[in-house]
């Protein structure tokens, strides 16, 4: 059979921001021992990608050019030495490097078999956003059924995913968003209360939906602005898990307060964590049945081709988008 020896990808040269995106046309990429090869389907977009645009963010960059993208669904195209459990032509979803192209590159370890009853749109907006909500609420924070959890903010994809994953696990969701259309769709997506932190102040707001107690959870994706907030409705003993820093990196903690509350606050970096490989189990055996079952139902933004990549990015930027974008190479 005849391959293609190049392929469609969506590229950076410089790295001066989304505007610095292009597809042009690279070789194949080959599987080493241990690694898989996709014909990808479908990619998820994350803000990672944004960060790696400006140079901010460096798992997995090797220099330039690099190819952008880090999670995607799609068909096995070839296996590497050592492989076992992959035939061409079976459909998987995972961790990946470049997704944003034609053809992917993964770890068998971290690729796992899709049912056909996830398309690959749906399964490429799943691996990062619900491993990270998987370590956060299943392996750090330990949610228990019945626990308040505060999700803020919640309108990205981290955030979605664990607004439905906390009602999974039995836990009752405080979303935040900043936005009054992004309010009335979390509304949707099976939170008990959903605060607009623009008009509302949370702290106080959370105060009065659990009681002078607070909340037993707080996700925390803002960083700067968010964790402060997170630590003034923690209940005593609550557990704080900071996954991101999108309103910047520097926050301001009373620490009498982290103290006195013997509250536990957790950092976790996704690929670095000693949980990973558990968080991994989880979304086997947990997140991606949920969503063949219809129990989990990932919300994406939208859906774009590889040259729409920049355009996405920017709209990313300016954090108008709600749970993910996906990348078709179609």
């Amino acid at each position: 059979m005849q391959y293609n020896v190049s392929m469609k990808a969506v590229l950076i040269h410089k790295q001066q921001g989304p505007t610095s995106v292009q597809v042009d046309d690279m070789e194949v990429p080959s599987p080493g021992s241990g690694e898989v090869r996709i014909k990808v389907g479908a990619a998820g977009m994350n803000n990672s990608d944004l960060q790696t645009t400006y140079g901010t963010y460096r798992v997995g960059y090797a220099g330039l050019p690099h190819t952008l993208g880090q999670e995607a669904a799609g068909e096995v195209d070839a296996v590497g030495e050592g492989v076992t459990g992959f035939v061409r032509g079976m459909r998987v979803v995972g961790h990946v490097s470049g997704a944003f192209a034609e053809m992917a590159i993964g770890l068998a370890t971290e690729l796992f078999p899709l049912p056909d009853e996830v398309s690959f749109e749906v399964a490429a907006s799943l691996p990062i956003a619900y491993l990270t909500a998987s370590m956060a609420l299943v392996h750090q924070a330990k949610l228990q059924a019945g626990e308040w959890v505060l999700v803020h903010p919640a309108s990205g994809g981290v955030g979605t995913a664990a607004i439905q994953l906390a009602k999974l696990l039995g836990g009752k969701a405080i979303a935040t968003a900043g936005i009054t259309a992004k309010v009335e769709r979390l509304k949707k997506l099976g939170a008990e209360e959903v605060l607009d932190y623009s008009t509302q102040d949370v702290v106080s707001e959370v105060r009065r939906i659990c009681g002078e107690t607070g909340v037993q959870v707080a996700l925390d994706g803002g960083g700067k602005v968010t964790l402060p907030h997170c630590l003034e409705s923690i209940a005593n003993h609550g557990r704080i898990v900071s996954y991101g820093y999108t309103t910047g990196t520097e926050a301001t903690l009373q620490l009498f307060k982290l103290i006195g509350r013997n509250v536990k606050l957790y950092g976790i970096g996704l690929w670095f964590n000693n949980d990973y490989q558990a968080s991994l189990e989880t979304f086997r055996n947990l997140v991606i049945p949920a969503v063949a079952e219809g129990k989990l139902q990932p919300v994406i933004n939208e859906v774009v081709g590889l040259a729409e990549v920049s355009e996405a990015l920017l709209r990313m930027e300016k954090r108008g988008i709600l749970g993910k974008i996906v990348v078709v190479p179609a």
